[in-house]
């Protein structure tokens, strides 16, 4: 038993006898303790970044090439990727992480891939596909560079498969089931999410893979930039297009020159669901007054 009289230490009482006052003088001197070494390190940096390229043994004018079948090509400079590409992407299987199969197939494995890669949510299919017949793949996760989770949650999504929630708590389950995912932190991890929601099918996509790298057609406003903290090293986001048929990307194609002016009936085209949005409901107000011009 503790003595009645006995009265607990104040450890950090605000009220410390022995401790210096901060007056402004200590004030002035920390600011300008920190701008001095800022303007040090500048300088450092300055200095080093003007060292002739001999001193640092490289060859900072040679090139390398890369040439295309339609008659491009592409150069870069040596010393940022020498003269071959060297890189290995591990693509997991469904098979070996428990709820994968769920990500590309619903929960009762019914939605084929087939019918996922029509339109341009397709690109979760056709880049799972090009990896997997990919020079770069390898098939030992300890000499992998880059690993891809394959997923093709969108089309699940919207042909019924898995609902929201199902999909946030399958994806947790996948990723605690991945050892180099937790032993990186994500940041070597690859994820397709190819719509206008971008990560945010994943609900808690922030929580668990903020610092993976993302592909994605659209950012869906500022707010998923500043949460995957651009362009930080840690978070990487990559926006790309969404699927477009081969015949559209071919030289000369029909479906990829535009009409002449002269030949146009309408002027303008909205080609999508309205989904409540004030601006798409104008849209389609305005069409019904102008039926002649939309």
């Amino acid at each position: 038993m503790g003595s009645p009289n006995f009265k607990p230490t104040r450890i950090f009482s605000p009220h410390h006898h022995n401790s210096p006052p901060c007056t402004r003088t200590h004030q002035i001197g920390a600011l300008l303790l920190v701008a001095s070494t800022f303007f040090l390190v500048r300088l450092f940096d300055h200095l080093f970044s003007t060292c002739p390229p001999s001193s640092l043994n490289h060859d900072h004018t040679s090139q390398n090439f890369v040439h295309f079948s339609d008659g491009g090509s592409l150069s870069w400079p040596q010393i940022g990727y020498g003269s071959h590409l060297s890189l290995k992407i591990y693509v997991y299987e469904e098979d070996e992480i428990d709820g994968l199969k769920e990500l590309l197939r619903g929960r009762e494995g019914k939605i084929s891939a087939d019918a996922c890669v029509k339109g341009q949510w397709g690109t979760q299919v056709k880049i799972h596909r090009s990896l997997l017949q990919s020079r770069f793949r390898t098939r030992k996760k300890e000499e992998a560079n880059l690993f891809f989770v394959p997923a093709y949650v969108k089309c699940v999504r919207m042909m019924g498969g898995l609902n929201d929630k199902e999909i946030n708590s399958t994806y947790v389950k996948a990723l605690s089931q991945m050892p180099y995912f937790r032993r990186s932190g994500g940041r070597d991890h690859i994820f397709v999410f190819p719509s206008g929601a971008g990560a945010h099918l994943f609900r808690s996509w922030a929580t668990y893979i903020n610092r993976s790298i993302i592909l994605t057609p659209e950012c869906r406003g500022i707010g998923l930039i500043r949460k995957i903290r651009v362009p930080s090293i840690h978070g990487k986001i990559l926006s790309f297009p969404g699927m477009l048929k081969m015949g559209m990307t071919k030289r000369g194609a029909v479906t990829a020159q535009p009409l002449p002016l002269s030949k146009r009936k309408y002027l303008a085209n909205y080609l999508g669901r309205a989904q409540g949005k004030a601006g798409r409901l104008k849209l389609i107000e305005l069409a019904k007054q102008y039926p002649d011009k939309s």
